[in-house]
C-alpha cells in the first residue's frame, strides 16, 4: 500500500481542492448568477457530452490502462500505443458524430416539450465531447505512467478554476449567456491542451508507428477493447442517464436541482476516485503476475478504507446540509433529501470495494460486460418508471437500487471464483460506529434552530469519529498515518 497510501492523498488533497472550486461554482455562484433553467442546461449539455465521449473511445482508455504494462518501453515509444488508441478513440468520434447528427430529430423531439433550450445549445456537446475524450486518454495514458497527482490536479482543479473564470465572465456582463457557452466549451480545450504540455515535459508525448504487434496481437487487443467497450460505458451512463432523463420528463429546472444535490454527495467518493486512480495500474500488475493473496489484500484495505473516509464524510455533509441549502435560491429547497439518497448509494458503491475494477482488468471479461447490462437496465428502467411518480427524487432513488443489484452480483462472482470478498471484522466496527453517529446527529437538540450550529459540531463530530477508529483499529492504514504524525509532532518538539 506505500505507492497507494502516497500518491492516493496527494490526489485526494487536489480531488478536495477541486471538489472547493467545484462547489464554489455549482453550489453557490451557478445557482446564484444563473436561472435554473441554465444551470439545467449546463448539467444537461455536460452529460450528454461526458456519454458521446465515453461511447466514441470504444474502450480505448481502458485497453491502454489494461496492456500498458507490457508496451512500457520508452526507448521504442511504447510500441506506439498511444497512437493506436488515439486512432481508435478519433474513429468513434467521427462514427457517434455522424450518428448523433442523422438522429436530430429525433432526439431533439425528446427534449422539445420540457427542456428546449437543450435543442437550441445542442451543438456545444460535439466540442465538449471531443475534447473530454482526448483529454480522458491523456490522462490514462499518464496514469499508467504512475503520474497521477499533475494529471489530478489538471482534471479536477484547473478546469474547474478556469469554470469559475468563465462565470465570472459573464455576471461582469463581458458575454451573453451564448458566449458564457462558448467560454465554458473553451475551458476543456485548455485543459487538455495543458495535459499535452505536461506530458511533453516528462518526454513521454509520443505520436509513434503504430508497431504493437511486435508485443502482441491486434486480434486480442481488440477483443478486450470490444468487451471493456461496452462494460465501461455502464458506469458512466448509470451517472448521466438521471440527468439526461429528467432533462426530457422533468425539465431544466429540476434537472439543476438533481445536479447540486449530485455534486454535493460526489463529495462523498471523492476518496474512493482518488484511490482507485491509484490502485488500477497495481491490479493490472497483480494480474500479470496472478496474485491473488495481492488482489485480496487490496480489495480488503481499499474497501474498509474507503468506508471509513466517505462515511465520514457523508456524516458530515448531513449535518451541515441545512445551511448549505440556505445559501441557494428557494426552488434548491429539495436539495437535502435528494443529496440523502444519492449520497447513501454512492457510500454503498464504496463499501463494497474495487470489485469492478478487478473483474475489468481480468479474464473475465464477459461476465464484467453482463453485468454492465444488468445496471444499464436497472438504471434505466428505475429511471423511467420512477422520475414520473416522484420527480427528482425518484431519479435520485435510482441510484441506490442500482449500486446495490449491481454490487451484489460482482461480490458474489469474487466470492465464489477466487474466494475473495471486501468484509471483515472490521467492516461491523465501521458500520456500528457510522450508523451511532448518524443517530447522534439526527438528535442533537437546537441543530435546526441556528445555522452556525451544525459548524460549531462539525468539529466535535471529527474528533469522535478519528477517536473511535484509532482506538478499534478499524483501519491499519489510517492508525499507521495517524501514528507516524504523532511521530513526527514529538520529533519536531524534541
Amino acid at each position: 500500500m506505500g505507492i497507494i497510501q502516497r500518491q492516493s492523498i496527494q490526489a485526494l488533497v487536489i480531488s478536495y481542492s477541486g471538489a472547493l472550486l467545484g462547489y464554489l461554482n455549482f453550489i453557490v455562484l451557478y445557482p446564484i448568477y444563473l436561472t435554473p433553467e441554465q444551470v439545467g442546461l449546463t448539467r444537461l449539455l455536460i452529460a450528454v457530452s461526458v456519454l458521446f465521449s465515453q461511447f466514441a473511445l470504444f474502450g480505448s482508455s481502458y485497453t491502454l490502462q489494461r496492456f500498458f504494462p507490457y508496451f512500457n518501453d520508452k526507448q521504442k515509444k511504447h510500441y506506439g500505443i498511444l497512437t493506436l488508441m488515439y486512432t481508435i478513440a478519433g474513429s468513434g468520434f467521427v462514427f457517434y458524430g455522424i450518428l448523433f447528427y442523422l438522429f436530430r430529430s429525433s432526439i431533439q423531439s425528446f427534449y422539445e416539450e420540457r427542456s428546449s433550450m437543450f435543442n437550441i445549445h445542442y451543438l456545444f456537446t460535439y466540442p465538449i465531447a471531443f475534447f473530454l475524450l482526448v483529454f480522458e486518454l491523456a490522462f490514462f495514458y499518464a496514469r499508467s505512467l504512475l503520474k497521477t497527482v499533475v494529471p489530478t490536479f489538471i482534471k479536477e482543479v484547473l478546469l474547474r478554476l478556469l469554470q469559475t473564470v468563465v462565470l465570472f465572465a459573464y455576471v461582469l456582463n463581458w458575454v451573453d449567456f451564448h458566449g458564457f457557452l462558448i467560454l465554458f466549451t473553451i475551458s476543456y480545450v485548455v485543459h487538455f491542451v495543458v495535459m499535452l504540455i505536461y506530458l511533453a515535459y516528462l518526454k513521454q508525448l509520443f505520436i509513434a508507428p503504430i508497431r504493437v504487434t511486435g508485443v502482441m496481437s491486434l486480434s486480442k487487443l481488440n477483443r478486450y477493447s470490444l468487451f471493456v467497450y461496452l462494460a465501461s460505458i455502464a458506469a458512466v451512463y448509470t451517472s448521466n442517464i438521471d440527468v439526461i432523463m429528467l432533462g426530457a420528463l422533468a425539465g431544466l429546472e429540476q434537472t439543476a436541482v438533481y445536479s447540486v444535490a449530485f455534486f454535493i454527495a460526489t463529495l462523498v467518493i471523492i476518496p474512493s476516485r482518488a484511490m482507485n486512480q491509484v490502485s488500477i495500474p497495481i491490479i493490472a500488475d497483480a494480474w500479470k503476475k496472478n496474485d491473488i493473496p495481492k488482489l485480496h489484500e487490496l480489495y480488503r484495505k481499499t474497501s474498509i478504507n474507503q468506508l471509513l473516509v466517505g462515511g465520514y464524510i457523508y456524516l458530515i455533509l448531513w449535518l451541515n446540509i441545512d445551511w448549505m441549502v440556505q445559501l441557494l435560491p428557494m426552488s434548491y429547497a429539495s436539495v437535502k433529501w435528494v443529496f440523502l439518497i444519492i449520497g447513501f448509494g454512492r457510500l454503498l458503491d464504496m463499501a463494497t470495494g474495487i470489485n469492478g475494477e478487478i473483474i475489468l482488468y481480468s479474464k473475465h471479461i464477459r461476465f464484467n460486460l453482463a453485468t454492465n447490462i444488468i445496471l444499464i437496465i436497472v438504471s434505466t428502467a428505475t429511471t423511467l418508471f420512477l422520475i414520473p411518480l416522484y420527480g427528482v427524487i425518484g431519479a435520485a432513488i435510482s441510484i441506490p437500487v442500482a449500486y446495490f443489484t449491481y454490487n451484489s452480483i460482482r461480490m458474489i462472482f469474487l466470492r465464489i471464483v477466487y474466494s475473495i470478498q471486501p468484509f471483515t471484522l472490521q467492516t461491523i466496527k465501521a458500520l456500528v460506529l457510522f450508523c451511532t453517529i448518524a443517530v447522534a446527529i439526527n438528535f442533537i437538540p437546537g441543530a435546526d434552530g441556528n445555522p452556525l450550529y451544525p459548524l460549531l459540531l462539525t468539529l466535535p463530530t471529527t474528533i469522535l469519529y478519528l477517536f473511535c477508529v484509532i482506538q478499534l483499529k478499524i483501519s491499519e492504514e489510517i492508525v499507521g498515518l495517524w501514528n507516524r504524525l504523532i511521530s513526527e509532532i514529538r520529533n519536531h518538539k524534541s
